[in-house]
């Protein structure tokens, strides 16, 4: 098998003939070393199908020196020919495409095992961007010239930080989240229009493939109606303005429209309404998913449109699969470690388990880059304190301990702050433990003995695996109970999904907010249902299609 160059302003050779390279993230060499650390490589290696792919991740420092690991398996390597026409889409860039994705061309493939590699490939084990945190409560950048200071961020994360009116994203810059959901949502629309077609397999093996593209499909517009949308609101939903839905693989079609919000979510509903006869109970892995992940992702929509009885219902369903969680009681930090800074007490050589080592897990998709926004944000002094607050005495809470580091690290100085860093690959899909406070938070909605008990039980269960020495409450009331159970996925989730909990809560008076940021001696703040939550349409689309109307900001 030939060996394959990839190229940016500098030329690497991959030296081992078992493996193809087909995907590498966006980043750009200047005299051979990364204006940012981390950057992704991505190789697929000739192996069994039911593996997803081999990574490899390069740091380069300061000098000719890097450091290599090999992460997990691998993908069959009969279809490379059409991976490498998806791989196109992403390295031309430029071209006159209205959703900012820019294949040059493409083949529909004839067999069915193309198909499943199509849905294999790397950059479908992908989701969203870390961006969105920089306008929550639980961000903070430092001042003058400190560690992550905010004079030296991207400019549209300085826009977000200072609740700027208008883009976000300057002209001729792409969004990455818009661009790659898009991309990704290409190749589901690529399967879901043509695998039936297909005479190579059963009729059930096709409608499965078929339904694990849909709900990958539903999956990103799930994500993206968070970000380019306002939160739902039933009275106004009919004329929100949501996202262009695209059903057709066909990017060089320009009759898009952006459809209004009740148009996304009833889009989202119908697929994984569909797919869910066809999936699987259980997959071989959970970079693919089963009827459980359907149920969770229909939870979680139902939930962001305030309908809390389907969203109960929904996440009942996925929680009769499991409620597993890791009990982070069992993990400990290496001082000055990085990549395998969490490890077990009992055996320091057993890192914290990610993607589908991890039981937590149901669906898995990574940050598009290696490790987000580890080492990129401070967090607030409210985020930290609400991981102090409704501790038993002797308890501790192991997210503050292995999540976040304060002062100083193997050498970098960032005193007066607190720094998240736990050097773990987030999943950014779908885990038992989201499945289980959205059902926590129903049963609170709902009150009444039994569901206030429920609610408790999911509760305790939860700070079993995250609190030392915890001691189990129960709930005098609904609202003590909902509050409760709203702190505590704060104390979760961190990033994107904090960003998607303050637009819906605000929609609520008694959880309405206002933010303030501040730094080089400037204060910033945003009001709740402020249009500034919204992330408008980015630039680069916006100058192929002027006409697409989008919110002001």
């Amino acid at each position: 098998m030939a060996k394959k160059s990839f190229y940016f302003r500098n030329e690497y050779q991959c030296t081992d003939s078992e493996y193809l390279v087909v995907g590498f993230s966006e980043k750009t060499f200047e005299s051979g070393i990364l204006e940012r650390d981390f950057s992704d490589i991505y190789f697929e290696k000739r192996a069994r199908p039911d593996h997803i792919y081999a990574r490899f991740i390069f740091k380069i420092l300061k000098g000719d020196d890097y450091e290599k690991n090999i992460f997990c398996s691998s993908i069959c390597g009969s279809t490379v020919r059409f991976l490498w026409i998806v791989w196109g889409m992403f390295l031309c860039q430029g071209c006159d495409r209205f959703l900012d994705i820019q294949p040059k061309g493409y083949t529909i493939p004839s067999k069915y095992d193309d198909y499943r590699q199509l849905m294999n490939y790397a950059q479908m084990a992908k989701a969203l961007d870390h961006y969105p945190v920089y306008i929550t409560d639980d961000a903070q950048l430092g001042s003058g010239d400190e560690e992550n200071n905010f004079t030296s961020m991207d400019d549209e994360i300085k826009n977000l930080y200072a609740f700027e009116h208008g883009a976000v994203f300057n002209d001729g810059v792409s969004d990455p989240i818009w661009n790659y959901a898009y991309n990704r949502i290409y190749v589901c629309n690529t399967v879901i229009n043509n695998i039936m077609s297909v005479t190579d397999a059963s009729e059930s093996d096709k409608l499965n493939l078929k339904s694990e593209a849909m709900v990958a499909r539903a999956f990103e517009y799930l994500c993206m109606i968070g970000v380019y949308a306002p939160a739902y609101d039933a009275a106004t939903a009919s004329t929100d303005y949501g996202l262009p839905l695209i059903s057709s693989e066909d990017v060089a079609d320009l009759n898009y429209s952006r459809s209004t919000v009740e148009q996304v979510y009833t889009a989202i509903k119908q697929d994984l309404d569909d797919a869910l006869p066809a999936l699987l109970d259980k997959t071989p892995n959970t970079f693919r998913p089963a009827k459980n992940v359907a149920y969770g992702f229909l939870a979680r929509m139902y939930l962001m449109r305030g309908e809390y009885d389907k969203a109960l219902e929904n996440a009942k369903k996925a929680l009769e699969v499991s409620e597993e969680l890791v009990d982070l009681t069992e993990y400990t930090a290496k001082p000055n470690a990085y990549i395998g800074r969490i490890v077990r007490k009992d055996d320091p050589s057993s890192p914290y388990p990610e993607g589908m080592d991890n039981p937590e897990n149901i669906y898995v998709r990574y940050p598009p880059s290696v490790f987000g926004l580890q080492m990129a944000v401070y967090a607030s002094q409210e985020l930290l304190d609400i991981y102090d607050k409704d501790l038993a005495p002797g308890a501790v809470d192991k997210r503050r301990e292995l999540w976040f580091v304060d002062d100083e690290y193997s050498g970098v100085e960032f005193r007066g702050y607190t720094i998240f860093m736990p050097y773990i690959r987030a999943n950014l899909a779908l885990n038992n433990m989201e499945v289980i406070l959205t059902a926590a938070e129903c049963y609170a909605r709902e009150g009444g003995t039994e569901n206030l008990a429920e609610a408790a039980r999911l509760y305790n269960l939860l700070r079993d695996h995250r609190i030392e020495n915890n001691v189990h409450v129960t709930f005098a009331n609904a609202d003590e109970a909902l509050v409760k159970v709203l702190e505590e996925r704060r104390r979760e989730f961190l990033g994107i999904y904090r960003f998607v909990d303050l637009k819906r809560l605000n929609k609520e008076s008694r959880f309405q907010k206002t933010i303030t940021h501040s730094a080089d001696g400037q204060i910033w703040t945003l009001p709740p249902n402020d249009n500034r939550y919204i992330i408008p349409i980015p630039p680069v689309v916006k100058g192929f299609r002027p006409d697409l109307p989008d919110y002001e900001r």
